[in-house]
């Protein structure tokens, strides 16, 4: 089946890199639109046999589509497409803004609309997919079979994603971010700590914790029971951060949420 994406930019081009190499999708059957001219010349160098083509030649060719531009940039496309596409097309949108319904009232085809995570990159991580009112099931079992190659689909319906945006899509940024000041912070507190060595205290912790959770089947609540021992430095970190990283967290969610409802 030929597929295009349309806008190989940071999240288009890591879903073709992903498909291509995992084998979900074989070079000749991918599409491939973008502004600009470079990164499409960057991703066929590396992919013999790719095509690249306009949106309205996507449109016209491919039956499973990925719209993986921005919102300013959506109207425009769609305009460009809007003949060739039909109700045998099937277009997702990476989108986390537009309502489904809204894109469904202006398009003839089936709709969809798909949240990546950079995990995807190594063939991990969650997938977000909600699905329109006029998708079917064998839409369903073609996108999270093809899903499944580069990670974890998870079905969400619309009210969720807001919150599931920000824990799935935007979580690596968030926890990568808190890392990243936790060993700042320790290298500010105690100046013999030198940077690289604080990196690779907390980085090679957090691989070995998240290994805990996976493999020895470990719950977050079990870690912290087990390290945190009464009396001890760590229980005091804890209750340290108890009394601002829950309100910090609240805040976050409470203000992208806001943010998301006003654009």
């Amino acid at each position: 089946m030929n597929t295009g994406i349309i806008g190989v930019g940071s999240m288009g081009g890591m879903l073709a890199r992903a498909f291509l190499r995992s084998g979900a999708l074989a070079a000749e059957d991918l599409w491939v639109a973008n502004r600009s001219q470079a990164k499409l010349e960057v991703l066929t160098a590396a992919h013999e046999g790719l095509h690249i083509a306009s949106a309205r030649q996507i449109a016209e060719r491919c039956d499973l589509i990925f719209l993986c531009v921005g919102d300013a940039d959506m109207a425009g496309l769609l305009a460009e497409m809007e003949s060739e596409l039909s109700s045998e097309r099937l277009l997702l949108t990476t989108s986390g803004r537009i309502p489904l319904p809204s894109l469904e009232a202006r398009v003839p085809c089936r709709v969809a609309r798909l949240i990546p995570s950079i995990t995807q990159e190594i063939g991990a991580g969650i997938a977000l997919l909600t699905y329109g009112s006029r998708a079917t099931g064998e839409d369903r079992a073609l996108l999270e079979g093809l899903l499944a190659r580069i990670g974890r689909p998870v079905v969400i319906p619309e009210t969720l994603a807001r919150p599931a945006i920000g824990l799935a899509s935007g979580g690596p940024a968030l926890l990568a971010y808190v890392l990243q000041t936790m060993a700042e912070e320790a290298v500010r507190s105690n100046s013999d700590l030198t940077p690289e060595l604080a990196r690779q205290l907390v980085l090679e912790t957090a691989g070995a914790t998240l290994r805990l959770v996976s493999e020895a089947r470990m719950t977050t609540a079990e870690i912290i029971r087990r390290v945190a021992l009464p009396g001890g430095m760590t229980e005091l970190a804890i209750e340290i951060l108890s009394r601002f990283l829950p309100q910090a967290w609240q805040c976050m969610f409470r203000e992208t949420s806001q943010r998301a409802k006003s654009t």
